[in-house]
């Protein structure tokens, strides 16, 4: 006949304690009952260890204990324990059979007779576990960590995550236990704890949801796995526990994947298998498409914020994590897709989503316009009054291009972002003189004089406004005394064909030297001379003019010579280049870093110039971000392809006109970066190629 008991009939662990009871290793009470829910003794728990292991073998000597002595009902089990080396006395030299036994002392034990091997670190098993691991004791979080990872002995009820190392064990809790150690069915899956792991999801391999709350390492898996996926709240989410914003997390990343592993409450192999396979950069691509969300996070981020200091204007080169790889700028401009390795659109694209053809042209010589897409940016925001992009591929060793406006050629106050205009002229008319000489090696120095300033130091200084050597604008009036006004205002003209533009003015200061000489230093030779002649009338350039010669800038090396900036060498052009690398705004620093792609893109080149102001005349402030970014985006080679190269610059007009000069300052700061960051999100995804 089947056992049976009175008081068990909706216990949770009635089936445990019938298995035990039908194998006769335990048993009920004259009244019928079990009583469940009573503690043990640990002369108890010595009789049934003795029932359960009989085939055990000693390890060491009997001992006696004054308080087992022959005549105790429990003496002989007692004894035997004690020789296989599961029990052990107090200091005191008692065996104290009559109080009861911690739940820790049962697992010990358990552990023991199991002869499981310890585990080398188990403070981070016992950590992911259960939610009390700080109250486990020491001698014994080897052996609860140590069943934890074999898959034995561990039954938590009601709480799987609760261990309650201290409480005395149940009857009940002790059948549960002894079913896990002698692999008997019984035990409810919610209350024990299960150390599958992600890769063990394999084949049939499933883990249903009754068992997802014990599965500590699972869910830690799943939890490190899904942390760069940005699906938790801001926070180290790595706990173990399967938790509200764990489940949260699980239900967007299976949504965006479309699995049925929340409707049907099942891990199984084709979740894992996405799991480790999935790239997050494809889901937060996907989220940043939500360009309200984005700006206000960036909103969010300028709290503290204002005019005089912004949270991404003035972020600063030292925190870019591009900042020691500036002086590997000029190679990487200089190197070209191989198409095994690295590849680039080439002559067309076929734009993601839209499915439409584009088609890249040469690039323009000097003086010519190009056509401009100008549909191609009605996304940008109305905040964003003037821009233009240029996106570039290789086609045959060279950069063929498209080119994108909004108004791109009206001519506009665009601040200190024009500052690289006069930097390159003189680039120009040094190479012209004599091409052979670096601009990294003169020095700029008084009329007649040969102790000066590094040019290198000059040109850092007026883009990342560090004022080391002179304010930006002193150092940008003092580039423009090396042309007169005229000569400066027609040369720009000539490289972007835009006769519309007038570049004839000052930056509000003094230049740092009136008559400036540009010497070699190391033999004092006198590369140029200033005309002495004053800069008067307006900085009106276009957005169109800043691309276009940031882009005969970065892309020299590939241009035809008629596309060039003229006369200009690489040798000194590089040195520009470095300096427009330390550019105190980050916003492409952070529109990488939104995007997921910080870790994930390789060779990145930062070039950027920004201007800032508040116009009185037009009651509002105004922010011009002129950038160049390029970068190989390694991700197609998980398909077997090349990484795609992809190439853009850009220069953004943006104003804002509250009325409160602060508020437009932190509004117009987060606005930029979320445009920004919008236009390398259609880059990388090939929206707008």
């Amino acid at each position: 006949m089947a056992p049976s008991f009175s008081d068990i009939g909706t216990h949770w662990a009635k089936d445990c304690i019938l298995e035990l009871a039908q194998r006769r290793l335990v048993s009920g009470y004259p009244d019928g009952s079990f009583r469940p829910d009573a503690t043990l003794t640990r002369a108890e728990f010595a009789v049934l260890m003795n029932n359960a292991f009989p085939q055990a073998q000693p390890v060491r000597p009997p001992l006696n204990f004054p308080d087992v002595p022959l005549s105790h009902w429990a003496h002989n089990a007692v004894q035997w324990g004690y020789t296989r080396g599961w029990f052990s006395g107090y200091p005191d030299g008692r065996f104290q059979p009559n109080i009861a036994l911690p739940r820790m002392q049962a697992v010990v034990v358990l552990v023991t007779a199991l002869r499981l091997q310890p585990l080398p670190s188990p403070d981070e098993t016992l950590r992911h576990y259960f939610d009390d691991q700080a109250t486990i004791p020491d001698w014994t979080r080897w052996a609860v960590a140590t069943a934890v990872a074999s898959d034995r002995v561990i039954v938590n009820y009601p709480n799987v995550r609760q261990f309650l190392p201290l409480q005395d064990a149940t009857r009940g809790d002790v059948a549960a236990m002894l079913c896990r150690a002698l692999s008997l069915p019984g035990v409810p899956p919610s209350s024990a704890t299960w150390h599958l792991g992600i890769y063990d999801l394999k084949g049939s391999v499933t883990v249903p949801f009754e068992r997802w709350r014990g599965s500590g390492r699972l869910m830690r898996d799943i939890q490190t796995l899904l942390t760069p996926f940005r699906l938790f709240p801001p926070g180290d989410w790595v706990s173990g526990r399967y938790d509200s914003p764990t489940e949260a997390a699980l239900r967007e990343f299976c949504g965006f994947y479309g699995l049925p592993t929340m409707d049907v409450g099942v891990f199984n192999a084709r979740f894992a298998e996405t799991l480790l396979q999935a790239d997050p950069v494809d889901l937060i691509l996907a989220y940043a498409r939500d360009r309200g969300a984005v700006y206000q996070d960036y909103l969010a981020q300028e709290s503290g914020f204002d005019a005089s200091k912004l949270a991404f204007l003035d972020r600063g080169i030292a925190s870019s994590p591009w900042a020691t790889a500036i002086a590997d700028y000029p190679t990487r401009l200089q190197q070209a897709p191989d198409g095994q390795t690295v590849a680039s659109p080439g002559r067309t694209a076929v734009l993601t989503g839209s499915q439409q053809t584009v088609t890249y042209s040469p690039f323009p010589q000097r003086g010519i316009i190009p056509a401009l897409d100008t549909a191609a940016l009605n996304f940008l925001t109305g905040s964003i009054l003037q821009a233009c992009v240029c996106i570039g591929s290789f086609v045959d060793g060279q950069i063929w291009v498209r080119w994108l406006g909004k108004n791109a050629l009206q001519p506009a106050q665009l601040w200190s972002s024009t500052k690289i205009l006069p930097l390159l002229n003189v680039v120009a008319k040094a190479n012209a003189i004599a091409a052979e000489v670096p601009v990294r090696e003169c020095l700029v120095c008084p009329n007649g004089s040969r102790n000066g300033f590094g040019f290198y130091n000059l040109a850092a200084d007026l883009v990342n406004y560090s004022s080391s050597i002179a304010s930006s604008n002193a150092i940008a009036a003092l580039f423009k005394q090396f042309s007169t006004p005229g000569e400066l205002d027609s040369w720009v003209k000539q490289l972007t064909g835009n006769s519309a533009l007038e570049f004839r003015g000052r930056y509000g200061e003094n230049p740092l030297l009136s008559r400036p000489d540009l010497v070699r230093q190391s033999s004092g030779q006198r590369i140029l001379s200033s005309p002495a002649t004053d800069h008067a009338g307006n900085n009106f350039v276009s957005t169109y003019d800043l691309v276009r010669i940031l882009a005969m800038l970065g892309w020299h090396n590939h241009l035809p010579v008629a596309a060039r900036i003229p006369n200009a060498q690489w040798s000194s052009l590089e040195t520009v280049v470095r300096a427009m690398g330390t550019d105190t705004a980050r916003y492409l620093d952070v529109a990488i870093e939104r995007l997921g792609l910080t870790s994930r893109i390789e060779s990145p080149v930062i070039l950027s110039k920004l201007g800032f102001g508040r116009s009185s005349i037009r009651d509002r402030t105004e922010l011009t971000y002129l950038a160049m970014l390029q970068f190989v985006d390694p991700r197609p080679r998980k398909q077997g392809k090349p990484g795609m190269l992809r190439t853009v610059c850009m220069a953004l007009l943006g104003a804002e006109a509250s009325g409160d000069a602060n508020a437009e300052a932190r509004q117009l700061d987060a606005r930029m970066a979320a445009e920004v960051t919008e236009i390398l999100r259609r880059v990388v995804t090939q929206e707008m190629a």
